[in-house]
């Protein structure tokens, strides 16, 4: 359904503006505000002028000689003509170029900074090619550690000799490591093709010889695991240069797909499916596992709904993910590790989709030394609880997701209370556990944080009211800005500066974006007639003329 601003609002809001004015104040008879316009002829637009900006706006470019030799070939270009060739424009494929833009400013889904290959990363257990410079060959980093001694010793660069027992032949070095030889494999990542691999990563077995079983993250840890058949678990530089982008891609085809489909722009908050491609299956059902730091451990998809594509396949498809509390782009694997706190990701929700952001009071923070400083509960410290009173509120929608990660905390696997983990924070001579550590109040600082010992960490200082948020997640906090209008305002008010490139005055905000977010939200959320609406408003005209 399109939808525009009336022509008697906007002629109501030119006659408040020219009210309003210094000159009508004071007596001026010829002051006329530009908005008077709109209460007598259209207001007038050079089409050459029009057809450039919004070929900018909308695809990212300036029109070509043949656009703006058909734009001409018009008898006139009256309201009818500039709204058809909005129409015309939006309809395009191009207009993705609008989209990705505009949700990239949004959702910030840039992960470049994140590090994919090391010792605890994303795609742990990392493989790299070469070393000191004599020769390219795959190695493993826990391997390097735990049986040639030094972390970042590769193997020696000449074909390998086994032993009797099939164990490569390990030499003595003399800067004290130990070093066996290459052999050739091919890789899930370039089939036909082989590359060197040390004669410890290739190895293929799912046991290893400790009796430990290698498709577990923690065996990895023991570099007592080779890389699988193929090299599965393990990954090469050029797995990462190729999953990197493509965990972009799929945030953004979580954006669009949506808007494409007709289907309310709503859906990229909540719906609880992703798309999927070979080198994200891939990193999903072998390595995700072993991934400590960021944690990732469980893949967001149930695999068993996935069909069995290779690496190479490039073909997209729609899987739905494992447990009902996902919730869109809020949960997407690249959203998770952009934001990667439960208040961050409240943070970012609260700028780019309720158009608040949190900010510090301006008389700025009180002394460290304050008693009231030491108040572990943000909400409650001194300074802190501007913003946390209702940040804290808010974050708590994102409690079942690892922070410092993307795994789902399964209540199943992770309950609320675990009695181990209280039992450590109880004595602190007792060591604690990864597992407690990571997710349970273990470190009491503070007596009020006693009575929380053993509580994973997310539910601390919880009222009852914020633990039903956490359990809910994310789609709850959606669904209650959907239904009190604020998404649908804070949507109008984005597109609104991305095509003005300013702030909208606090009448634009109270007349035209008001209507405008109105008919969004009883529009169905459709997104094009979003921007169709602002696009062939007077006001984006008068920006124009």
């Amino acid at each position: 359904m399109a939808y525009t601003l009336s022509r008697a609002t906007l002629c109501w809001l030119s006659l408040v503006t020219l009210s309003a004015s210094p000159a009508a104040a004071q007596g001026g008879g010829d002051a006329v505000a530009p908005e008077a316009a709109a209460c007598g002829d259209e207001v007038e637009v050079d089409r050459d002028r029009f057809l450039r900006q919004v070929t900018l706006d909308l695809w990212g470019r300036v029109p070509s000689l043949v656009e703006y030799e058909a734009l001409a070939a018009e008898p006139t270009f009256d309201q009818s003509a500039l709204e058809a060739l909005v129409d015309t424009m939006i309809a395009a494929p191009e207009f993705d170029t609008f989209i990705d833009r505009h949700h990239a400013d949004l959702l910030w889904p840039n992960v470049n900074n994140l590090d994919f290959i090391s010792p605890t990363s994303l795609l742990l257990p990392a493989a790299f090619y070469g070393a000191a410079g004599d020769g390219e060959r795959l190695f493993n980093l826990f391997i390097g550690l735990y049986e040639r001694r030094q972390l970042f010793a590769p193997c020696k660069d000449e074909p390998a000799e086994f032993d009797e027992t099939g164990r490569p032949v390990m030499e003595e070095m003399i800067d004290g490591t130990r070093r066996e030889g290459w052999v050739m494999v091919e890789p899930y990542w370039a089939p036909g093709t082989q590359v060197k691999v040390c004669a410890l990563e290739a190895r293929t077995a799912a046991i290893n010889e400790y009796g430990m079983d290698c498709l577990q993250g923690s065996s990895q840890l023991t570099g007592q695991c080779g890389c699988g058949p193929n090299l599965e678990r393990c990954a090469s530089f050029e797995v990462f240069t190729e999953t990197l982008p493509l965990l972009r891609e799929q945030m953004m085809r979580m954006v669009k797909r949506p808007i494409a489909e007709g289907r309310p722009y709503t859906d990229i908050l909540t719906d609880v499916s992703e798309e999927v491609t070979g080198p994200l299956v891939h990193y999903y059902r072998h390595i995700a596992r072993y991934a400590l730091d960021p944690l990732v451990a469980v893949a967001p998809i149930d695999m068993a709904n996935v069909e069995d594509i290779s690496y190479t396949d490039r073909d997209w498809q729609t899987v739905p993910r494992a447990a009902e509390e996902h919730s869109g782009v809020l949960t997407s694997t690249t959203f998770l590790l952009r934001f990667q706190t439960a208040r961050s990701r409240a943070n970012r929700f609260y700028n780019a989709f309720l158009c608040e952001p949190f900010q510090a009071p301006n008389d700025g923070l009180p002394s460290p030394n304050d008693e009231c400083s030491q108040e572990p509960n943000l909400r409650e410290r001194c300074g802190c609880n501007y913003c946390h009173a209702r940040l804290e509120p808010a974050s708590a929608h994102w409690g079942r997701f690892a922070e410092a990660g993307t795994m789902y905390v399964d209540p199943a696997v992770y309950p609320v209370f675990s009695q181990r983990c209280a039992a450590c924070a109880e004595n602190p001579d007792a060591p604690c556990d990864p597992y407690c550590e990571k997710f349970y109040v273990t470190d009491i600082g503070h007596p009020k944080q006693a009575p929380f010992a053993g509580v994973l960490k997310s539910y601390e200082f919880r009222p009852p009211e914020e633990v039903a948020s956490l359990e809910a997640g994310p789609k709850a906090l959606v669904d209650l800005h959907i239904a009190d209008g604020r998404i649908a305002a804070c949507a109008a008010t984005q597109v609104f500066r991305r095509l003005y490139r300013r702030e909208p005055t606090d009448d634009e905000k109270l007349f035209e974006l008001a209507e405008i977010a109105r008919g969004f939200q009883t529009g169905g959320f459709d997104f094009k007639q979003l921007v169709r609406a602002l696009l062939v408003s007077e006001g984006y005209r008068r920006m124009v003329r």
